[in-house]
C-alpha cells in the first residue's frame, strides 16, 4: 500500500514562532503513518489550505496586535525507496519543493501603524525527508524520519507575505501503525519534535516545537480507510534573540476532523488519495482555524 501521509513538506500552519508560522505541517501524518513504501520510485503532489487568526505576533520584525491568516499551498514531492536495507529497515528519501499564496491582515504598530494586508504567490522553503521504516508482523509497522527545511523560499524583512522563513529548520518524527487482522480496525500515531534556526535578518530565534498526531479508521476494503485524525501542538521552548519583542511565548494548539485514504492500480501504477479536514480549537499563543489537506501519490 502506497503512504500518502509520507508527504510532509507543504507549508506549514502557525505558531506562536516568528511570523506565526511554522514549516512542519500538522496533520501530514494521518491514516498509515507508519507504513512504509514497497522499493522504488514516487511521485506525490499535495495540496493544503489554512485560514485562521491569532493575537499578538511578529512578523519580519514588525509586532502586530493581531494577525488573520490565508494560506493556499501546493507542493510536490519525489521519494524512492531502495531495495537495499539499512538496519533491517526499508528506506527512502524525499524532496519537496513547495509553492504557495499567502494573505496577510494585521493591525500594525509604529510607524505604519493601523490595519493592512499584504498578499504574496512564491517557492516555498525546499525540504528533504529520511526515512526508516520497519514492518515487525503484518499488524504493527514503524518508522523514524528526518526532515531538514533550507531557507530557500521568497523573504523579505517587514510585515510582508513571505512564503520562505529564512531560517533553518529540522524535524524528527516516530511514527506507528496498527492494523487489527480481526476487526480491520487501524490505529495510527506519529510523535515529532521540531528545532528552529535563527533568522540572521530579524535576529529572531522561534522555539522548539513538539506534536503528536493521532489517527483511528476502519477498512472497509482493500482501497477505502476512513476514520478520524487529530494532532496537539506545544512550544516547548521560548521564542528568543533581539529581535523577539513579544516575550516568552509558547504557543499551543490542538485539531480534529475526518480522514480518508484511497489507493488502488492504474495502467500498471498504483496510486493513492488522501483527503482530511481538521478544525483547531485550545489554541494559546497559536492560530486557530481550519485547515483542508489533499494529497495523490504515484508509484512510478
Amino acid at each position: 500500500m502506497l503512504v500518502v501521509s509520507m508527504f510532509c513538506g507543504t507549508a506549514g500552519v502557525a505558531q506562536a514562532t516568528e511570523g506565526a508560522g511554522g514549516l512542519y505541517l500538522l496533520g501530514s501524518q494521518a491514516l498509515g503513518a507508519g507504513l512504509a513504501p514497497a522499493p522504488g520510485w514516487y511521485v506525490s503532489s499535495a495540496m493544503a489550505q489554512y485560514s485562521g487568526r491569532v493575537g499578538s505576533a511578529s512578523v519580519g520584525g514588525v509586532t502586530l496586535l493581531y494577525l488573520k491568516k490565508r494560506v493556499d499551498s501546493a507542493g510536490v514531492n519525489l521519494l524512492y525507496a531502495p531495495k537495499t536495507h539499512i538496519l533491517g529497515a526499508q528506506a527512502a528519501i524525499s524532496v519537496t519543493l513547495p509553492y504557495a499564496y499567502l494573505r496577510l491582515t494585521g493591525e500594525t504598530t509604529g510607524r505604519i501603524e493601523g490595519v493592512h494586508s499584504v498578499s504574496n504567490t512564491s517557492l516555498g522553503d525546499a525540504a528533504i525527508t529520511g526515512r526508516l521504516g520497519w514492518k515487525v508482523n503484518d499488524a504493527f509497522s514503524n518508522a523514524v524520519s528526518l526532515t531538514l527545511w533550507s531557507p530557500t523560499g521568497d523573504y523579505s524583512k517587514g510585515f510582508s507575505a513571505s512564503i520562505g522563513h529564512n531560517r533553518w529548520a529540522c524535524d524528527m518524527l516516530w511514527a506507528m501503525t496498527y492494523i487489527s487482522p480481526r476487526s480491520h480496525l487501524e490505529f495510527s500515531a506519529a510523535l515529532g519534535y521540531g528545532i528552529n534556526g535563527t533568522n540572521p535578518l530579524t535576529h529572531y530565534r522561534s522555539g522548539d516545537e513538539a506534536h503528536l498526531e493521532l489517527a483511528v479508521g476502519k477498512r472497509f476494503s482493500p482501497h477505502w480507510v476512513a476514520g478520524l485524525a487529530g494532532y496537539a501542538y506545544r512550544q516547548v521552548t521560548a521564542d528568543s534573540g533581539i529581535g523577539d519583542r513579544l516575550g516568552s511565548l509558547k504557543g499551543r494548539v490542538f485539531g480534529a476532523g475526518p480522514a480518508v485514504n484511497y489507493s488502488t492500480r492504474l495502467g500498471g501504477h498504483g496510486i493513492a488519495v488522501g483527503a482530511r479536514y481538521y478544525r483547531e480549537f485550545g489554541a494559546v499563543d497559536h492560530f486557530h482555524g481550519n485547515v483542508v489537506i489533499l494529497s495523490t501519490t504515484i508509484r512510478l
